[in-house]
């Protein structure tokens, strides 16, 4: 796989810590999705999907599918309306993600974001909402496709959030 560069000049992820595909042509259905990192007095939000949801009880970033004819930008301020009730001020593309689940192959655009003045994310579909500071990342079970991002965001913490300006 050839390594990219994300917005932030790093190389993604995606390149460096996807499962690999099975093969070229795998009939496995694909999930395009968008995930956003939202960023606050230096903490970030996850989210607990609830236990009636696949693989509930685990955290990940909000957001979720692309329909069709939507920019990622455009699905995820809908997706951040639907799950947290919230608006989003700032939107930086961060990464892409590539992971292989056993059911179907995901692609996560991932995104760093923050809230609109005034907003507060509310727990519309996730059963539980934390800020998390650095030191706090690995205190939940993350979604298998978040791991590795998440690894990647306690290690570059200053980098990422100091270099966004946020």
């Amino acid at each position: 796989m050839t390594e990219k560069n994300n917005a932030s000049g790093r190389p993604a992820t995606s390149a460096k810590h996807a499962k690999p595909t099975t093969s070229a042509t795998s009939t496995k259905p694909a999930k395009h999705v968008v995930a956003a990192i939202i960023y606050r007095d230096n903490t970030i939000l996850a989210a607990c999907r609830s236990e009636d949801q696949d693989q509930g009880g685990l955290w990940e970033f909000a957001g979720g599918k692309i329909e069709a004819g939507e920019s990622p930008e455009t699905a995820l301020r809908r997706e951040i309306r639907e799950e947290l009730g919230a608006e989003l001020q700032l939107i930086l593309p961060y990464d892409t993600v590539d992971y292989n689940y056993p059911e179907f192959h995901l692609c996560m655009e991932v995104f760093i974001c923050t809230l609109a003045p005034g907003e507060e994310p509310r727990k519309l579909i996730h059963s539980e909402l934390r800020w998390l500071s650095p030191s706090e990342l690995l205190d939940v079970a993350w979604l298998p496709a978040d791991e590795n991002l998440v690894m990647t965001l306690g290690t570059l913490w200053d980098d990422i959030f100091e270099s966004q300006h946020l």
